[in-house]
């Protein structure tokens, strides 16, 4: 029985909010990996930074694979990005009053540019999960 549309948007509420839990520890850890190191950002102008996009696609990926739903989906990899966003803006501005670096971290362009690469990369990455999980149930239903 193939998901509806309603259902491949949301989910069912159980899992939706468990992936929301899932995005909530993506913007902690990756605010905590750029924060102390683990990831970088090599310098230049950054839009999207490389790391966060990977923890972002990786997190999609397995929602599309457990399929669940495109919105947790996009909202994993948004938190990602807003991880790498906030501690760019709270801890690397160091000159900046408290004020400034809050108008640094709701900024509505960068939050713009974020959500809508979040749309596009989070689509792609749930989509290729989705269709490997798919492709997988299929192989293993067929050799049955």
């Amino acid at each position: 029985m193939s998901p509806t549309a309603r259902d491949l948007l949301l989910g069912d509420p159980f899992q939706r909010n468990l992936d929301l839990l899932v995005a909530a520890v993506l913007f902690v850890g990756t605010f905590v990996g750029y924060a102390i190191g683990l990831f970088s950002v090599e310098g230049g102008i950054v839009v999207l930074p490389f790391d966060a996009t990977v923890v972002g696609v990786v997190a999609a990926g397995l929602i599309g694979y457990g399929r669940g739903a495109l919105l947790p989906a996009w909202v994993s990899v948004f938190a990602a990005y807003l991880g790498f966003h906030a501690e760019w803006g709270l801890l690397s501005l160091s000159g900046h009053s408290l004020p400034g670096k809050l108008a640094f971290l709701f900024d509505p362009v960068s939050l713009g540019v974020f959500a809508l690469a979040s749309i596009l990369v989070g689509s792609v990455a749930f989509g290729a999960g989705f269709l490997l999980r798919l492709g997988l149930d299929r192989v293993r239903g067929a050799a049955t």
